[in-house]
């Protein structure tokens, strides 16, 4: 009897249709956030490629993109209400750095922040010195170099809006144990703002790159 049971169910795996494997396609959403024009710059690059990539789909990869008014407190509880909201895996802020010709992996927030009349306070009073970020950046800048898109690592984000962004990310995901990879991107102007300028499409598939290589990880 205990055999013809097991010869039972021998054969019954044997006969049974075989499945495919199932994949995981399970939607993620990644979250890019440019800023609003500020100082001389009438039009920002950060924003253009956030509301360029707003709905867009990356395989399973859906992107929310929103745009941060240049303020301290203000921008961030935006992003904090966001990550609550949309869950996403990976979050990406971008900023305009002036002065660069590059698309600018940033690695390092540091807890100092430049109030009006360039005096500097901490950003938390008693929060480390500095945060890392957790994108992939060396990966990042090695892909972006691959596809002609001129990129290298940065060490220091400033002092002011994109490095408290950068800052209180990262220090609000380490607090709150969130299994959320986080980063900040500086992109040049506009080919059409200054003579050193990169072309809004070549920073769109510079963004659309980071997050790739951050979904790998």
């Amino acid at each position: 009897m205990r055999n013809g049971a097991i010869i039972a169910v021998i054969a019954l795996v044997l006969l049974a249709p075989a499945f495919p494997a199932s994949e995981n396609t399970q939607d993620v959403s990644v979250l890019i956030t440019g800023f609003v024009p500020f100082d001389k710059w009438e039009v920002n690059p950060s924003q253009l490629i956030a509301e360029e990539l707003n709905g867009e789909e990356i395989g399973n990869v859906h992107i929310i993109g929103m745009v941060l008014p240049v303020d301290f407190n203000e921008s961030f509880e935006m992003v904090k209400k966001a990550m609550h909201t949309y869950e996403p895996s990976v979050v990406i802020a971008l900023g305009l750095d002036g002065y660069s010709r590059f698309i600018c992996i940033e690695k390092i927030g540091v807890n100092l922040k430049r109030e009006e009349g360039w005096q500097l306070s901490r950003i938390e009073k008693d929060g480390p010195f500095l945060h890392f970020s957790t994108i992939p950046s060396g990966d990042i800048v090695h892909t972006l170099r691959n596809a002609g898109i001129p990129a290298r690592q940065s060490f220091f984000a400033g002092i002011y809006a994109c490095n408290f962004i950068l800052y209180r990310l990262m220090d609000y995901i380490h607090e709150q144990h969130l299994n959320i990879s986080a980063g900040f991107i500086h992109v040049p102007p506009l080919s059409s703002q200054t003579p050193y300028g990169m072309e809004l499409r070549t920073m769109v598939e510079a963004v659309r790159i980071a997050i790739t290589e951050s979904m790998k990880h």
